[in-house]
């Protein structure tokens, strides 16, 4: 029996496809209104999928009627629930301490700087004082994030401490930190490791700002490094490094981000034991040869996957770019046809689509209006034919910018 939690972004994944031994074996918790489709023996809703203690409630009743083997969660918000039931259940896995390791940032850090890793200067912060102090010891922009978020939600790049003011009532509400701001490329390395033995890992490098791009309502992607160039190699140390300094257990898959300053110097963002977010799944899965959350929930389910045939395929794969447009303030009057010769297109919007002042400002740096991936062998025609197509869908897009212009 396997014990999933199924946030809202993850209702829709096909698990009795990706687990058919465990076809009505499986029982979840996921958020009312997002059930999921087939295969689960039970489910049980929860009003408010963020409340903790109503998601763990659900759970536990699960495991005490069940009795399961496993425990399957793919969302951030649900790496520590799920260490928990580990715990309660003895079960492997991602444990407490290491789970807030991934999770909280300031611990991340600290961590990572006491194994040798290179991190910006950093400081937890719960008033604007707070990050104004930091400044003044810190010259220059900075960062200010939720310790615990993820999404770029929360966010704040400040150039000023006067812009630290309007700060209060987030940093009043939910634990912050505050950072140097890093000058560099923003790549990202998505690793799996089963059995203490690595199976893949991919690095990548996000266009322009990576995922704070959304933040200036600008499309944005990530296209795979090519191998030969040495900051490949670099990448995927710095991150076994880091997966061994925080404590992960010998079968750990992790999402991390780090700056590749002009100098090379290779400085962390942050980390997350999870697959990554939005369409980085689908363009992995080009280079996997499997989708990253296929794999994963079969590997963390102790069922058998065919790990040398995904060495295999990550060694003869072509490169590998998807490129999304993010939403704008206000209302959808018309969306793109797929260009040619892109894979995987996608639209998730449609004519007449509101995001209002208050959808708009929770919006998160995966979601996307479309998003598509483009494979090539030849890493430069790859890059030419990202900006092609990411240039003819961001035209072919058109908003109602009256109410754009009004609502703010």
């Amino acid at each position: 029996m396997i014990l999933v939690l199924i946030s809202p972004r993850a209702a829709g994944l096909p698990f009795a496809g990706w687990l058919p031994e465990e076809r009505g074996r499986m029982v979840a918790v996921c958020a009312a209104g997002a059930e999921p489709a087939e295969g689960f023996a039970e489910v049980i809703p929860v009003a408010d999928y963020s409340d903790d203690v109503a998601v763990l409630r659900a759970a536990r009743a699960l495991a005490r009627w069940h009795r399961p083997t496993a425990v399957l969660a793919l969302a951030e918000v649900d790496v520590e629930r799920a260490a928990v039931l580990r715990g309660d259940l003895g079960l492997p896995g991602l444990d407490t301490g290491t789970a807030a390791a991934y999770r909280d940032k300031i611990l991340m850090k600290e961590l990572a700087r006491d194994a040798g890793l290179l991190v910006p200067s950093f400081a937890s912060v719960c008033t604007p004082a707070d990050v104004t102090g930091f400044m003044a010891d810190h010259p220059g922009r900075v960062v200010v994030k939720p310790r615990s978020g993820s999404g770029s939600s929360g966010v704040y790049v400040l150039d000023s401490p006067t812009q630290a003011d309007g700060l209060a009532d987030d940093l009043a509400a939910t634990p912050y930190e505050v950072e140097e701001f890093v000058d560099g490329a923003v790549h990202h390395v998505d690793a799996f490791r089963v059995a203490g033995q690595p199976v893949a890992a991919v690095a990548s490098r996000y266009t322009g700002q990576g995922c704070l791009e959304h933040w200036t309502d600008a499309p944005f992607g990530s296209r795979s490094v090519d191998t030969a160039d040495p900051v490949h190699a670099r990448l995927v140390e710095e991150t076994w490094r880091l997966v061994d300094a925080l404590a992960s257990p010998p079968t750990v898959c992790v999402h991390a981000e780090f700056f590749v300053t002009g100098s090379g110097d290779i400085v962390l963002c942050e980390v997350a034991a999870r697959i990554g977010g939005g369409p980085i799944p689908i363009m992995l899965r080009h280079i996997l040869g499997i989708d990253p959350r296929h794999l994963w929930a079969r590997v963390e389910c102790g069922l058998p996957v065919d790990v040398d045939a995904v060495r295999r395929h990550v060694a003869t794969a072509p490169h590998a770019a998807f490129y999304g447009v993010p939403p704008r303030q206000g209302r959808v009057r018309r969306i793109p046809d797929a260009p040619p010769g892109v894979h995987d297109f996608t639209v998730n919007t449609h004519v007449g689509d509101h995001w209002s002042a208050s959808r708009y400002s929770g919006r998160k740096s995966a979601d996307f209006l479309a998003f598509w991936v483009v494979t090539d062998s030849d890493f430069t025609a790859l890059g030419r034919r990202l900006v092609a197509t990411a240039d003819r869908v961001a035209a072919e897009f058109d908003w109602d910018r009256d109410e754009t212009e009004n609502a703010a």
